[in-house]
């Protein structure tokens, strides 16, 4: 009987963005030294985990994420665009102090859409299905 496939979802470290608490969306911001650590704590974690594939967004801070995990392994990380945040449109950039101030009514819809698993569409972004 062959082995079931299993999957590891990793998110990935911190930016500076994060920390600022600004939307980053696809926006490409690289990760902080917090993020880079965590990155390096991630591939220690797992380094009895068998891994034979890596597989991360395109972005920067997804590529910093994975690669101590792939360096450690010997692997490539295979770059996947299809695998980025959703995009946020307009929002992306703005911290999210400066979204709810700028535009109280997307905000509004946008948190009722997380927490009641309503779509809903950021101005000029992707919906969430």
């Amino acid at each position: 009987m062959k082995e079931a496939t299993r999957i590891i979802a990793i998110r990935h470290g911190q930016t500076a963005w994060n920390a600022e608490t600004r939307m980053q969306g696809q926006l490409d911001t690289a990760l902080d030294s917090l993020g880079r650590w965590q990155a390096q704590q991630l591939a220690q974690a797992l380094a009895h985990e068998p891994i034979d594939a890596i597989v991360a967004s395109d972005l920067s801070r997804a590529m910093q994420t994975a690669a101590p995990l792939a360096d450690a392994r010997a692997l490539r990380v295979q770059r996947e665009r299809g695998l980025r945040e959703r995009c946020f449109g307009v929002l992306e950039g703005f911290t999210y102090a400066d979204i709810a101030r700028h535009w109280p009514d997307d905000t509004a819809r946008w948190l009722d859409a997380m927490t009641n698993a309503v779509d809903d569409k950021s101005p000029g972004g992707l919906g969430w299905r």
